[in-house]
């Protein structure tokens, strides 16, 4: 925008047909991105019977592996297992018991 030469505008109108064009201009690249967001983010659908139980068997392997590496931080540190702790005797204890 800043190489852009200054338009002269002679009347009122001329602003606002300047104004209404780059209103549609804006509407339009507005559109042109949501179009390429979407393209960019959602997958297409899947039609053969082959894709989907490829991507189910990739989604199973995924939510196990997700619940495998779960268990093994719960256990490594220290959710799974109980700590023993042993009972000192003291000097009273050990003179009542």
């Amino acid at each position: 925008m800043a190489n852009q030469p200054l338009l002269q505008f002679k009347s009122l109108d001329d602003i606002r047909l300047r104004k209404e064009a780059l209103r549609q201009q804006l509407q339009s690249d507005s559109l042109s991105m949501k179009t390429q967001w979407n393209s960019l983010f959602h997958k297409p659908e899947v039609k053969t019977p082959s894709r989907r139980m490829t991507t189910l068997m990739t989604t199973g392997a995924s939510v196990f592996d997700g619940l495998l590496l779960a268990w093994k931080l719960y256990n490594r540190f220290g959710g799974g297992k109980r700590k023993v702790v042993k009972k000192r005797k003291g000097l009273l204890a050990s003179l009542f018991s």
